[in-house]
């Protein structure tokens, strides 16, 4: 699988000087990142973009590793039938119309099919969005080359993906808008052949990724899949789509994939310590918590320290860590003494920490300080939920020396964020430079902080 993402030379077949068609995309998006060498491929042309174009494949010189096609559907047999003649291990098939357009197409697909398996060719695709490594610069895809205006911005947590379009959108969306750094996303579409399993077996092998995020349709393989994930050394979150009646039906006019009985899916995956989501944003809420902080294994709850501004907001948070099989941690004797030097004897610390009592006797950083200091330091306490709003100068919250207190202890921390526009924006900002999950619900908080004690 490696010449898929370290190719030395790639041959684009359908590249185009038309800006609106994905032969183009494809080429400008490796010009902006890849250093290896790029062949456009196309009859109709000598030149595109300032580089040699070839009528065929078989014109192409060494180095080459692999093709990328982005050719009409019922070409692309052929197409790939003459990259096996010029002895490329593999192709990503960026074309739709196949099996997911119906009898017509699936046709054309199980001809790939047989080529593969006659030749020992690997084909990624079709109908897929292909590769996105965002450490290395390699955009081996026809997304919008305005996903560079942005700037790819690097990370440990790499996904796969059973969906074009999605891929691209929610990359972009993640990493404008989120601010959330990504290693690789494959894009996979109707897996004619390379499919989750082959990828997944890369990426846990992959030194740039610490956790692979999932959305599939169908498992290609169910008993591979299941024995990878067993055995993976790296966290895995799944997102299962199709699990409804209508959500299968629409699975299969999407990549033709037909989904699998989803309670028997949940069950193994439960066996397998597989981390199952139920939308897009909690997939990436559990990566991102999970490149943060070490499953912990532990046979009982997580004991939860919540520090708070507000009470109503630590009843809420109590509420949902029940819901989720987390407990309030008890606050030990020597805790609640430490306490005692911030709080007023009128109210005496429990868990929730309520602190305005204390930010109003000692002041806002004393007390969120102290206060981060001694939950710690209790061996009783698992993690910390922090609270905090930003906005106004009394708000002006000094987060680093709060933050390393926890990571000093070892004592994984969440936060949980309100407050106005400008203030929060430079709050989260300075929260992912010290690697902080941020949150912007309280639910979102808690079920991913119960990703890592389940």
């Amino acid at each position: 699988m490696d010449f898929f993402f370290n190719p030395k030379g790639i041959a684009v077949l359908g590249a185009t000087v038309n800006e609106i068609r994905g032969g183009f995309s494809i080429l400008k998006n490796l010009q902006h990142g890849f250093s290896g060498n790029i062949y456009p491929v196309n009859p109709h042309y000598s030149e595109i973009e300032g580089l040699p174009c070839f009528v065929d494949i078989s014109q192409v010189p060494d180095p080459l590793d692999m093709a990328i096609l982005f050719v009409p559907a019922p070409v692309t047999p052929d197409v790939v039938q003459a990259c096996v003649a010029r002895g490329l291990p593999g192709v990503i098939i960026q074309s739709a119309g196949f099996s997911e357009t119906g009898e017509k197409g699936r046709k054309l697909q199980d001809q790939l099919t047989e080529i593969s398996r006659r030749t020992g060719i690997r084909i990624w695709g079709p109908n897929c969005m292909g590769l996105v490594d965002a450490v290395h610069k390699r955009v081996f895809s026809f997304i919008s080359p305005s996903i560079w205006d942005e700037g790819l911005l690097p990370g440990d947590i790499s996904l796969i993906v059973q969906s074009g379009m999605l891929s691209a959108g929610f990359l972009i969306d993640t990493m404008t808008r989120d601010k959330l750094g990504i290693s690789k996303v494959c894009s996979i579409g109707n897996k004619v052949d390379v499919n989750e399993c082959d990828i997944l077996e890369y990426l846990l092998t992959d030194p740039d990724t610490s956790v692979v995020g999932l959305y599939l349709e169908s498992m290609a393989e169910g008993r591979r899949f299941f024995e990878i994930c067993k055995s993976a050394k790296k966290p895995i979150v799944l997102l299962q789509g199709g699990k409804s009646k209508e959500g299968s039906r629409a699975a299969m006019s999407h990549t033709a994939s037909m989904a699998g009985n989803s309670a028997i899916v949940r069950g193994a995956m439960d066996q397998a310590g597989v981390i199952q989501a139920n939308d897009f944003k909690q997939m990436m809420d559990f990566s991102r918590t999970l490149s943060l902080y070490p499953k912990k294994g532990m046979r009982c709850p997580g004991r939860i320290a919540i520090v708070t501004f507000s009470g109503g907001a630590g009843i809420v948070s109590t509420d949902l860590l029940d819901r989720h099989g987390l407990v309030l941690a008890d606050l030990s004797s020597n805790t609640l003494k430490s306490l005692e030097s911030v709080f007023p004897e009128w109210m005496p610390a429990n868990n929730p920490v309520d602190l305005w009592p204390a930010i109003e006797r000692v002041g806002l950083d004393k007390a969120y300080e102290q206060t981060i200091h001694a939950v710690c330091a209790d061996p009783g306490v698992d993690a910390v939920f922090l609270h905090a709003f930003a906005g106004g100068l009394i708000w002006q919250l000094k987060l680093k020396p709060v933050i390393e207190t926890a990571q000093k202890a070892g004592k994984p921390i969440f936060l949980w964020l309100i407050g106005n526009e400008r203030d929060s924006l430079r709050f989260e900002k300075e929260a992912r430079e010290i690697k902080v999950p941020v949150f912007r619900e309280i639910s979102r908080a808690v079920e991913s902080m119960a990703t890592i004690f389940s």
